[in-house]
């Protein structure tokens, strides 16, 4: 049998997400892969998503808010998302924050749902807590999972793929908004945009298997990258670029290189391999 090819592409997680699949099979049997690709993904979106208030996260941030201390059952999806992102908390002294959603709210990044009675906002990450029975919180806290959750939707699409790929060679790609993975990452290099220059690429090779980028392309007015600290909106005129094994893991790390590129210690910790890319110094390895 030739080699084939599909390529899909669906809206979910606030994006496009494009599967582009090739192996020596049939139409059918590509477009069978596709749909297990895209339950995947789909399952991610329905449970992590801030914006539907049917979704696992938004009961979660209702519990949170009602003030109870006793923990909350969580998937086992939402319990791997959480876990990294708490180890990055910590690790980053809070840089990274998952609790930063009520300031995101305010911007009119996100919608207001039924959140609208803690935007000014209580706590942060380290109000958290994971147990063994679910999440539980010592103050309120609004948390939006965004770009993680995302990157977590692809490692899940690959994961799918991976057990029912019928012992046959697949190349696979996977796009959800510039979350990126290649199955066939040694071979392939990938064009990153300049952030003041949207239309214009810095072409690099693929380092590792995912990649993901975060910049304020197209920005105008707020940005949606929020300095924990401070609170302030950032917009930078540079994007940054991670590469690392998960998607999950690469997205959650552009946070922490767009918001302190002069320590990458983190980066590091988490064995990622971080760039910045602007138009006056070309590309540059943290």
């Amino acid at each position: 049998m030739r080699r084939n090819r599909i390529n899909r592409c669906k809206p979910l997680l606030g994006t496009y997400v494009d599967v582009s699949i090739e192996a020596d099979l049939d139409d059918e049997q590509l477009l069978d892969i596709s749909i297990d690709a895209f339950e995947a993904i789909s399952r991610v979106h329905d449970k992590l998503g801030f914006h539907s208030p049917e979704s696992e996260l938004s009961e979660v941030n209702r519990w949170s808010q009602s003030g109870t201390k006793e923990p909350i059952p969580i998937s086992e999806d939402l319990r791997t998302v959480m876990e990294l992102a708490l180890q990055l908390s910590a690790a980053s002294e809070g840089l990274f924050d998952v609790t930063i959603a009520p300031r995101l709210v305010q911007q009119g990044s996100l919608p207001h749902l039924h959140h609208d009675a803690i935007l000014s906002g209580t706590g942060n990450w380290q109000d958290v807590h994971l147990t063994e029975d679910g999440l539980a919180f010592s103050a309120p806290v609004l948390i939006d999972l965004g770009g993680i959750a995302k990157g977590y939707a692809v490692d899940q699409a690959i994961e799918r793929i991976a057990a029912n790929k019928m012992h046959v060679d697949i190349k696979l790609n996977v796009n959800a908004g510039g979350d990126l993975y290649l199955s066939n990452w040694q071979e392939e290099s990938v064009g990153v945009r300049y952030p003041d220059e949207p239309n214009k690429h810095y072409e690099m090779p693929m380092l590792a298997p995912a990649l993901a980028t975060s910049a304020c392309y197209f920005s105008e007015q707020d940005s949606v990258m929020i300095h924990p600290g401070s609170g302030e909106a950032l917009v930078r005129g540079y994007s940054v670029s991670v590469f690392a094994e998960q998607c999950m893991l690469a997205d959650a790390l552009t946070k922490l290189a767009f918001l302190n590129p002069r320590d990458s210690r983190v980066i590091r910790q988490f064995k990622g391999r971080a760039f910045l890319l602007d138009s006056q110094n070309g590309l540059l390895e943290l």
